[in-house]
């Protein structure tokens, strides 16, 4: 299943819509989700959380969760966090 995500930003202020369209995919999702970043532009702390988060959700249930076409900046980010190893980044 892919979904693209709208958002250019990705941060506490939009990250509750994030979260409720997350659950609605993960139980539509039969096998992956793949999520095209190519309109995100910047993501802070609670978006990365929140990735996290649905990550474990997604591993729970045997499935796997993928981000795509994810900017140099938003590599740069989750490599700040510290997390660039466990979000699973699919660029072309």
């Amino acid at each position: 299943m892919n979904k693209k995500i709208e958002q250019e930003k990705l941060s506490i202020y939009e990250v509750e819509e994030f979260h409720k369209e997350l659950v609605l995919l993960c139980d539509k999702a039969e096998d992956s989700l793949t999520l095209d970043f190519k309109s995100v532009e910047k993501v802070d702390m609670t978006a990365i959380q929140l990735l996290l988060s649905a990550q474990k959700s997604f591993e729970k249930k045997s499935l796997e969760m993928f981000l795509r076409n994810v900017s140099p900046e938003i590599v740069e980010t989750f490599a700040v966090a510290g997390c660039e190893t466990l979000l699973k980044v699919q660029n072309d």
